[in-house]
């Protein structure tokens, strides 16, 4: 598994897992870090370094899959780029050594690439065959539907309980917009800034507060771009948060935004729904699962003017907020901490999964 650092959703669910004292009291478990990226930059980018890095992952991988019997090989495998090379090695390693893949999908973006390739299509199913797969969600099955053959356990993300009541409020002249991701561009940071702009012209005042750690967005650039817009008096630059502090920003916001083409689940709205925050967000990946049914705003087109148009909605209606707020609270409490995640884990390794689906192999997809 990728284990942080950097901080992201792949590796902050992996150090879930590792530090469980539910899982480690259950199974016996060994562990190696995949991760072969020192910064959230990194993360898809090939740098000479990382081969040092992978060389010694794979190294200790063999060692222990050839001196040990395991009921599951568990493996969190990205849908393309070096990271994918990287953990298809691992799968494969595993599969000559007679030991049993069950591979965790945190991303999608494989029915994609699939489609654009027959060689890369044959190589999904090459490196899927004989394992087992963790999704998301259901809406993540299509992903690989026509690349995989086989039992699908669907194991939602989860993130610690901190707040144990929703104090959530309406009453505040000037509503606080949170923006706190790392700053990639296809989370969609720009596009708050764009929306923010909009909404400040048509007159609307409030104030927005970005955090998050630097990835292939600057806070230079953002200090740019904000100037640019004119709208220095309402952003408010943070820079990384983390722990109490990142609690803090949740606590004093009114609208949570994740403007995303890039996310498949957003660890972070599930953390500012636990803080009762109403959250915006894309109809991308499995989101849907976590803001639907009136949990939260979902929009269609990932652009400034529909994100304007779902912030303006919430702005104008302290009422849906505050419905959206207990809502979202209540769903996150009975389906989304780490204990109820833990558990479903564990029940997927014993193999009782509460729930699985079968996606057969569209032949002709």
């Amino acid at each position: 598994m990728q284990l942080p650092p950097p901080v992201h959703g792949v590796s902050v669910m992996s150090k879930i897992i590792y530090d469980s004292k539910h899982i480690n009291a259950e199974f016996e478990c060994d562990y190696v870090n995949l991760s072969t990226s020192r910064t959230v930059d990194d993360l898809q980018r090939g740098k000479l370094y990382k081969l040092g890095l992978a060389l010694g992952v794979f190294a200790k991988a063999f060692i222990k899959l050839l001196f040990r019997r395991y009921k599951y090989v568990y493996i969190t495998i990205f849908p393309y780029g070096p990271s994918f090379v990287k953990d298809s090695l691992i799968v494969l390693m595993a599969r000559i050594l007679f030991q049993r893949p069950i591979l965790h999908i945190h991303s999608y973006g494989f029915r994609k690439h699939a489609e654009k390739s027959k060689l890369r299509r044959a190589l999904y199913q090459f490196v899927f065959m004989g394992t087992e797969l963790i999704c998301l969600s259901d809406l993540l099955i299509e992903d690989i539907e026509t690349v995989y053959e086989g039992p699908v356990y669907i194991l939602p993300n989860g993130v610690p309980q901190v707040n144990l009541n929703n104090t959530y409020r309406v009453d505040k002249a000037e509503p606080t917009l949170l923006y706190l991701s790392n700053l990639i561009r296809g989370k969609g940071i720009y596009l708050v800034l764009q929306a923010t702009s909009i909404l400040r012209n048509k007159g609307y005042k409030f104030k927005v507060r970005v955090a998050g750690t630097e990835g292939d967005v600057k806070y230079a650039d953002l200090a740019q771009e904000v100037k640019r817009l004119g709208i220095d008096d309402t952003v408010v630059l943070l820079g990384p948060r983390f722990g109490e502090d990142k609690y803090s920003e949740y606590r004093g916001a009114d609208i949570f935004m994740l403007p995303s083409d890039y996310d498949t689940f957003g660890l972070v709205l599930l953390e500012a729904m636990q803080f009762g925050v109403p959250c915006i967000s894309s109809r991308i990946g499995g989101i849907p699962d976590v803001l639907g049914d009136g949990r939260g705003v979902l929009i269609s087109d990932v652009d400034a003017a529909t994100l304007a148009d779902g912030i303006e909605e919430l702005i104008n209606n302290p009422a849906l907020r505050k419905e959206m707020s207990e809502k979202g609270f209540g769903y996150f409490t009975l389906n989304f901490t780490t204990d109820i995640f833990e558990q479903r884990l564990a029940d997927i390794l014993s193999g009782k999964p509460e729930k699985v689906s079968r996606s057969p192999l569209n032949k002709a997809g």
